[in-house]
């Protein structure tokens, strides 16, 4: 039997569903008629066409019969119904499909929606030949697996081969020079070498034995800090130098050396 009046509740609605916000309380309309229904319905629709996804309000119609609560709520700026998105596999719910369901009228006919269903195809007709199937991409599908093939062995060989090559080495290039040779330089070298006399400069002496003393002046000339270094004599692009124990190559000039990109100027011998 058909449904001739209901109680309805605004959520988050002002009254007649002109407006929707948190800031409505619920309104309850009691003895509400199916055309009564329809104008709440079409006015909470006016309504969600305004919505932005930044909508902080929740607003729904509740209607109460005899039988059981309808709850109408918004969806993508439609009118959802609420337990039957179903049944429309996610079609709108009109204002007359909403009104039917809730008075008990039978629910009237859906208008048929354009069907999604790719119409089938005739059998492609059966030739002699036999040709490959080519992807839309136009490339076929035995050079993709070529490609994919080569990258994978790429990619393994590039792998071993950074496992297997030799560790870089920091060390400059230079040749050794045999140990009479080496005596022969750092005799004619030894002594003590400056950067300069202040605080912050650096003092090497150099002894005949291939000892290197490296320190650091404090205030006064006090010594801060001193390291002992090794070294030998090498030929680096045919110049003397003493390879050290870092390693690392000083330059031998003219009264002076070059370590570690500093001018050691000879201060006495």
């Amino acid at each position: 039997m058909a449904v001739s009046t209901f109680s309805v509740t605004l959520h988050h609605l002002a009254p007649g569903a002109k407006a929707a916000g948190v800031g409505y309380p619920d309104e309850q309309i009691p003895a509400v008629t199916p055309a009564q229904l329809a104008e709440l319905l079409q006015a909470l629709s006016d309504v969600a066409q305004t919505f932005t996804i930044y909508e902080p309000s929740s607003p729904e119609i509740r209607v109460k019969t005899d039988r059981e609560v309808y709850v109408i709520r918004t969806r993508y700026r439609r009118l959802c119904l609420v337990g039957r998105e179903a049944l429309l596999r996610g079609e709108e719910h009109s204002i007359p499909y909403i009104v039917a369901t809730v008075t008990g009228l039978a629910e009237p006919v859906l208008a048929p929606s354009v069907s999604t269903r790719t119409p089938d195809r005739p059998a492609a007709a059966m030739t002699g030949t036999f040709r490959p199937t080519v992807p839309s991409s136009g490339i076929p599908d035995w050079v993709k697996v070529a490609v994919l093939l080569v990258l994978s062995l790429g990619c393994i060989g590039g792998g071993v081969w950074m496992m297997v090559r030799p560790a870089p080495s920091l060390a400059p290039k230079f040749s050794l020079m045999t140990s009479a040779e080496s005596s022969t330089l750092l005799g004619r070298i030894a002594g003590e070498y400056r950067t300069g006399t202040q605080e912050g400069d650096r003092r090497l002496v150099i002894g005949a034995d291939g000892t290197l003393r490296i320190a650091k002046y404090g205030p006064a000339q006090a010594i801060a800090e001193e390291v002992v270094r090794t070294a030998r004599g090498a030929l680096q692009d045919g110049r003397p130098a003493l390879a050290t124990n870092d390693p690392y190559v000083m330059l031998v000039q003219d009264n002076a050396v070059v370590l570690y990109g500093q001018t050691y100027r000879r201060a006495a011998r």
